[in-house]
């Protein structure tokens, strides 16, 4: 009889401390960690916001070598998706929702497994002195009584943020002198899905001297036409349908994506381009030096053996009425091939 009232005093009085911690412990969890890179943000953004980096240095895949990773979408944009499934961390996906080059990125984490639930994380960036301060935060809502595991999983998540922050930073500062150095010299090229898109253009054969004259009018003109009728313009686009170095022009389009079944007005076209493979390079730095990722591209698809498909692609991904440091312009090259 003594055991029996001795177990439920113990029952009773874990069954209490739970009542007390649900309804004491928050329901908000906040982690935020801080390290300091000795590299620009350029390097350290494409460390961060491509998933194919992300997932060499964050401790959650180094938690579990049996999960596998599937990345979706255009790695490194916006509606990008890293998700994953294992046995130890469990089923669960990343996503881009907004992205501010080399300053900012904001993803929603979900989980399917062990338990569902959605989180949000961010990274915030700031460069000086050519080096970088890196932020990683992660907030979160729990229902009570879950809030009582989240109470626990604090310290863990704060560790691991640091232990990742850390290996970033091995990884950024080994990147330094390494493909994705802003000089427009060392370019890594990567194949990828291009998804069928819609632009809305303008499209001429322009002297090369020229170029950045119709570039600056045209694009200019879609943006407002594009925004005054709705459509949500994306980011502007050069495509290059012919280069003539002996006539020294080019048969070009300043072009910018608009939503499929997008009509404008008089003056403009609407080019369609189909899903197709394709090979790409992040290239940073000032235009005048972007032919190293076109020719390292050229290579790339000579080696493998594969046809270029017109029109090559230049993406601008980076606004130079904001940013004034050319070195930190992201300019995406893209060549379809077959």
């Amino acid at each position: 009889m003594k055991v029996l009232k001795a177990l439920a005093w113990i029952v009773g009085t874990l069954l209490l401390v739970l009542i007390i911690l649900i309804f004491a412990a928050p329901t908000q969890l906040h982690v935020e960690r801080t390290v300091e890179i000795n590299a620009p943000a350029s390097i350290v953004w494409n460390d961060i916001v491509r998933f194919e980096k992300f997932n060499q240095w964050n401790t959650w895949k180094l938690m579990d070598s049996t999960a596998e990773y599937t990345i979706s979408g255009d790695d490194g944009t916006v509606g990008a998706v890293d998700a994953w499934k294992g046995k130890k961390i469990g089923e669960g996906k990343l996503q881009h929702l907004s992205l501010d080059p080399n300053k900012s990125i904001q993803q929603k984490l979900t989980f399917v497994t062990p338990f569902r639930s959605e989180s949000d994380v961010f990274f915030q960036l700031s460069e000086a002195a050519g080096k970088t301060k890196v932020v990683w935060g992660f907030d979160a809502h729990y229902d009570r009584p879950q809030n009582v595991m989240a109470l626990f999983m604090k310290g863990a998540v704060e560790e691991d943020f640091a232990k990742g922050l850390n290996n970033l930073k091995s990884m950024a500062e080994a990147d330094k002198n390494g493909p994705g150095t802003p000089n427009g010299i060392n370019v890594t090229v990567r194949e990828m899905d291009f998804p069928a898109t819609t632009y809305a253009a303008a499209r001429k054969t322009v002297p090369f001297k020229g170029i950045s004259n119709y570039y600056r009018t045209n694009l200019e003109q879609i943006y407002k036409a594009a925004t005054a009728a709705k459509l949500q313009p994306g980011v502007p686009c050069g495509l290059f349908y012919t280069w003539d170095e002996k006539k020294r022009e080019a048969d070009m389009a300043a072009a910018i994506p608009v939503p499929e079944g997008s009509t404008l007005g008089p003056g403009f076209e609407i080019i369609r381009l189909p899903a197709a493979k394709a090979a790409y390079a992040d290239y940073y730095g000032p235009y005048d030096k972007i032919a190293n990722a076109h020719v390292a591209i050229q290579q790339f698809i000579e080696k493998k053996g594969k046809k270029i498909i017109p029109p090559t692609m230049e993406m601008y991904v980076t606004d130079p009425g904001k940013e004034k440091d050319s070195s930190k312009w992201l300019t995406k090259v893209i060549y379809f091939m077959q």
